[in-house]
């Protein structure tokens, strides 16, 4: 849906489909469920409605673990609004709503069972009109990545739910699937109605959003999962002997491995990025903008070899390696560029090793260089390897502190700086000179990098922003390069704030910037997914007075959040000269003493590096119709807002 621009300062609220509960919803929320939050927000003075993605992702509960980067979930089905609902279902229907309407976090699992159970029983009652339905077999070839889809869920479901890796059968191809649902096949045919039918009310949905003058914002995660759809049919736009990640950092001293197989961008530009474009034509049905997840991704990929666990040994991809011949020209032999990209062991740290490793393990881990005391891990060995036959007792820590151990890291493309570069031991036989020049190689490869992520980073940006008419939202968080801030200011792409994590970091005592400051072309989010709401923070967090002080206000911050507190906070907040101001709708319930929760942890929506069922499972403790039909509620929204609508874009 093309966005009609800014005309003032403009609000909303970011809540997952999910989480919303309605008395018609069916244990979780339903596309259906987004026009009433939607006549609330444009009652109320909130123009946008944020949520995270709605992709089927089966039984797992992350919506960041997608199938398919395509299809929708099942679970956003409204059942009795399907125009094959057969009214006979009703009493059973409306028995199992009602037990699912007492669990206070969302039954993931069961809902989906339950449903994929009642959407069965639908389609077999209407098997024979369905399988011969002239408008389906239009729509199925109207929107070709239904047919990878469809075959993937069908041999997932014949496999069990195991990956398609296990399966040993490749994708047979578009016409092939085709063919099979022009002959009739009532299973992909039963997995094509399905997707036509949660199409068609989600576009309705969005319709009646649009109507009322409220924009949705949805959210593309930058990533697709190893086992889905799209890799499954399409190996040959990702690098599968590659996964993304993140490098140490504060939080953790090995980085992070997200198991996502890493884009074949020169495939995809070869195709005229036809499988991207694709991809946001299929949103531009539901978004009026989305938010870019990971947009440091096209810039550069943090990439990791398959055989490794951790972060520590990637490499950022694309980027300006070195090729052996450079480093051959900066003085070093073979012999020295093995010294600096491969840990030597010596022969008394091998065998110190005997007895707690098993001879027949010892010599599949190491290789002996020549007559030397010397050895080197063999080319297969990973940290996988490592992990996988050794326990901690067994001294599989200490073995992959000497793997990790190196200078450069070589890659498939040339050789990079290994994150831990400076704690190479490898450096310890170097004369200071040849450390220099290391060291100016490293700062070399990162500014040509920079132009190298910039021109990338721009170009794949500049088909993301033309392809439709949506407005783009970066999520440009974290530690990024000089290059992302200008690029997105050159492609007018609103960044990201979030002020608990919008500091001077560079200043002594890392002050936090006040939200008045930000730039315009932001979005500002009082709090996100992944973080505690503003109330779980400000009472368990140390920063309060200085945030405090960053909002404008003078004295130190009230020691609990209160009401009073909450709309002081959130006021702040809605000061920004961010053009955007996002609240997550569990933040405005701290203004009220019938929504506030005893326990704000009960609201958070995930906790990053955890697995847990309370991951992803929030749900809102009361009905919408509910609070969008209090009144006095809406009055105090109304108000906090009042003085941020009043101001025009200059």
């Amino acid at each position: 849906m093309k966005f009609s621009g800014f005309s003032r300062y403009e609000s909303g609220v970011i809540l997952p489909v999910s989480a919303l509960r309605s008395k018609k919803s069916f244990g979780i929320g339903e596309f259906a469920d987004l026009p009433l939050l939607g006549e609330w927000c444009a009652a109320t003075g909130l123009r946008f409605i944020q949520i995270l993605p709605v992709n089927d992702t089966g039984t797992e509960s992350s919506p960041y673990s997608a199938l398919s980067a395509f299809a929708l979930h099942p679970v956003y089905l409204r059942l009795e609004n399907l125009p094959e609902f057969d009214p006979s279902m009703k009493a059973t229907l409306e028995k199992e709503r009602s037990r699912l309407q007492g669990f206070s976090r969302i039954p993931f699992p069961q809902v989906v069972h339950l449903k994929e159970q009642f959407l069965f029983k639908i389609f077999s009652s209407q098997e024979k009109e369905l399988c011969s339905s002239s408008e389906l077999l239009s729509w199925v070839e109207s929107n070709p990545w239904v047919l990878s889809y469809v075959a993937f869920r069908l041999e997932k479901h014949r496999h069990q739910g195991k990956a398609w890796t296990e399966w040993g059968i490749p994708y047979a191809g578009d016409h092939a699937i085709l063919e099979k649902i022009h002959r009739g096949d009532r299973e992909l045919i039963f997995y094509s109605w399905v997707q036509k039918r949660l199409e068609d009310q989600f576009v309705q949905a969005a319709k009646e959003l649009d109507r009322i003058g409220v924009c949705l914002k949805g959210d593309l995660p930058i990533l697709m999962g190893d086992d889905s759809a799209d890799v499954w049919a399409y190996p040959h736009l990702f690098h599968r002997n590659l996964r993304a990640g993140a490098p140490p950092d504060m939080f953790s001293q090995t980085g992070q491995n997200w198991g996502f197989p890493v884009y074949n961008w020169e495939t995809l530009e070869a195709e005229g990025y036809r499988w991207w474009k694709e991809r946001l034509q299929r949103a531009d049905l539901f978004y009026h903008a989305f938010r870019i997840d990971h947009v440091l991704g096209f810039f550069r990929i943090w990439a990791l070899p398959e055989k490794e666990t951790s972060g520590v040994l990637g490499f950022y991809f694309p980027s300006s390696f070195f090729s052996k011949e450079d480093l051959m020209r900066e003085g070093m032999d073979p012999g020295r560029i093995r010294w600096l990209s491969e840990p030597h062991i010596r022969g008394e740290e091998v065998r110190s090793f005997q007895g707690k490793i098993p001879s027949a393990l010892l010599d599949a881990l190491f290789q002996r260089i020549g007559n030397e005391d010397l050895y080197l891990f063999k080319q297969e060995i990973g940290e996988r390897f490592i992990e996988q036959h050794l326990s901690p007792g067994e001294g599989r820590d200490e073995l992959l502190s000497l793997y990790r151990n190196r200078f450069f890291v070589e890659t498939p493309y040339g050789y990079a700086p290994s994150w831990y570069r400076d704690s190479a031991r490898a450096l310890g036989v170097l004369r200071p000179e040849e450390r220099e020049r290391l060291q100016s190689l490293v700062a070399r490869y990162y500014r040509s990098s920079e132009i190298v992520w910039e021109r990338v980073g721009e170009k794949l940006l500049q088909v993301l922003k033309e392809t439709t008419g949506m407005l783009p939202c970066a999520e440009d968080l974290g530690v990024v390069p000089d290059c992302v801030p200008r690029v997105l200011g050159r492609l007018g792409i609103l960044g990201l704030r979030i002020p608990r994590w919008s500091r001077r970091y560079k200043e002594t005592g890392q002050p936090f910037i006040p939200p008045v400051e930000y730039p315009r072309l932001t979005v500002c989010a009082s709090s996100v997914h992944d973080t505690s709401t503003l109330r779980q923070w400000w009472e368990e967090e140390e920063d309060r007075d200085a945030f405090w002080k960053a909002l404008g206000y003078s004295g130190s911050a009230p020691p609990s959040y209160t009401i009073s507190t909450a709309e002081k906070v959130l006021k702040g907040i809605f000061e920004t000269s961010s053009i955007l101001a996002m609240v997550q709708l569990q933040d405005l319930f701290a203004l009220s003493r019938t929504y506030r929760v005893k326990d704000p942890s009960e609201e958070r929506i995930n906790i990053p590096g955890t697995v847990s069922d309370r991951n992803w499972t929030y749900r809102l403790p009361f009905l919408l119709e509910e609070f969008t039909t209090d009144t006095a509620f809406a009055e105090k929204v109304r108000g906090l807002l009042k003085d941020r609508r009043s101001r025009t874009i200059q």
